[in-house]
């Protein structure tokens, strides 16, 4: 498996999330959602990606 890094990490989330966006300035909610994730810990970038890909990786498996 590749190396999971924070940008692909974050960048999952964020695609996860705004499918269901339905704003009506998708650009602004877009840029406030990934400015939310860029800010997590590594631990809960983790949790979150393994409920999307029910996967379960850990912080350890993730590279700067």
């Amino acid at each position: 498996m590749a190396s999971l890094t924070r940008d692909i990490l974050i960048k999952t989330i964020v695609a996860e999330e705004m499918k269901l966006c339905d704003s009506l300035d998708y650009k602004e909610q877009l840029q406030k959602t990934y400015h939310k994730w860029e800010h997590e810990s590594s631990k809960k970038l983790c949790q979150k990606f393994n409920k999307i890909e029910k996967t379960k990786n850990t912080s350890k498996h993730t590279k700067q």
